[in-house]
């Protein structure tokens, strides 16, 4: 048995960085905040930027009216739209968020009561992994929202941190302007942290799925090796099906969450691809280098997003293929009837790998991403040869 520093477990802090952003962002009452005042700080706060930030951006689409502009334009607006729907997303799926967090107490419980070094290091490599997703999305939020202060500083005549219509003229008023960029710095830093944690989210929650897949499979792979009777075997054999069940319950509830928040991803993703490509069609004839820079690292964002899920959707599946032959791999051979029985049924249930479905029909998988670089291609041949 492991000692007391050792069985120290909580999984939920891979979604402790979420956590505390939805917090921050009006979605999760923390405790010590009275329900009225909270309420009143999340209606602001989401009233200022996550409503009227996207529709100051559609605004802006509405009066352009060239091709090159609408193409660069129409970019930001779906990217900023998807990110807007994927956070409300998440407002509507909080009671599976909390539901979670209880289930994930009991499955530790259980982790910590068996104390085995190997289980509870699994676990804690994927509590490592899904954290450390979340620190690699914020650089990248960080460093893009350095870099539009940084364009706007630096370019000699007056331009927005993002093309947005606010019905007032910026570009002959100082104080319109200083307004406007406050304004949009102070929105722009709030949606980059709300999309930080959208962005991230599905793949810790595959991380959680994966990691308590793993603890359960290493668990069955030592059914009836130790020197415990058959009475005992055949107990040990029932609480690992419970905990096969809770498995179940977990990647039931996370197909719930990220079903929406993954169909939105792959269908802003074939959005922007579509208007990326054009806009780099368009870009190449007016020789616009810096046009035709943003234009690859956007196609390049959108494309890795949809890759990052369906690497960690993948990854969930290999384990759960894992799991299922290990029930093959615990002895059964010398046990009583009734383990025997037991194993079947539990061996019928396993026999299809777990998979979660964007939309409850895109499986998450490399053969998915696969799939939508085939689609990307057809996609940018197309439009080349209408040009």
């Amino acid at each position: 048995m492991a000692n007391q520093e050792e069985l120290e477990l909580d999984t939920h802090s891979a979604v402790y960085y979420h956590w505390r952003v939805w917090e921050l962002t009006g979605l999760m009452r923390p405790p010590g905040i009275s329900r009225l005042a909270y309420r009143m700080y999340s209606i602001v706060l989401n009233s200022v930027v996550t409503v009227l930030f996207p529709l100051s951006l559609i605004a802006r689409l509405l009066f352009t009216t060239n091709m090159a502009g609408l193409c660069e334009n129409l970019t930001i607006t779906i990217t900023d739209v998807v990110a807007n729907l994927k956070f409300v997303n998440v407002y509507l799926v909080r009671s599976q968020l909390q539901e979670i967090r209880s289930l994930l107490r009991r499955m530790d419980k259980r982790t910590k009561s068996v104390g085995d070094p190997a289980e509870l290091s699994a676990l804690r490599r994927e509590v490592d992994i899904a954290q450390g997703s979340f620190r690699t999305f914020a650089r990248i939020f960080v460093f893009g929202t350095t870099l539009s202060c940084v364009r706007v500083v630096i370019r000699p005549d007056r331009e927005l941190l993002y093309p947005a219509w606010f019905g007032v003229d910026w570009k002959n008023s100082t104080r319109n302007y200083v307004l406007i960029n406050i304004y949009q710095l102070f929105g722009l830093t709030v949606q980059a942290i709300q999309n930080c944690a959208s962005d991230s989210y599905p793949p810790a929650f595959l991380c959680l799925l994966t990691g308590h897949m793993r603890a359960l499979e290493l668990r069955v792979r030592r059914i009836g090796y130790g020197a415990d009777g058959k009475e005992e075997v055949y107990e040990e054999l029932v609480e690992c099906i419970r905990d096969l069940m809770r498995v179940h319950r977990l990647r039931e509830i996370i197909q719930q969450i990220l079903s929406v928040a993954c169909m939105a991803q792959f269908a802003c993703s074939a959005a922007v691809q579509c208007t990326v490509a054009m806009h780099f069609l368009y870009m190449a004839d007016d020789k616009d280098l810096t046009a035709m820079i943003i234009s690859i690292v956007f196609f390049t964002a959108v494309t890795l997003e949809v890759f990052v899920i369906c690497f960690f959707g993948d990854r969930m599946r290999t384990q759960s293929e894992a799991l299922c032959d290990a029930f093959y791999a615990c002895n059964w051979v010398e046990q009583l009837p009734k383990f025997k029985r037991a194993l079947l049924f539990t061996l019928a249930r396993t026999q299809r790998p777990s998979l979660i479905f964007a939309g409850n029909y895109i499986a998450l998988s490399l053969e998915t991403f696969e799939q939508v670089i085939r689609f990307t291609y057809s996609a940018f041949t197309l439009l080349l040869r209408a040009k």
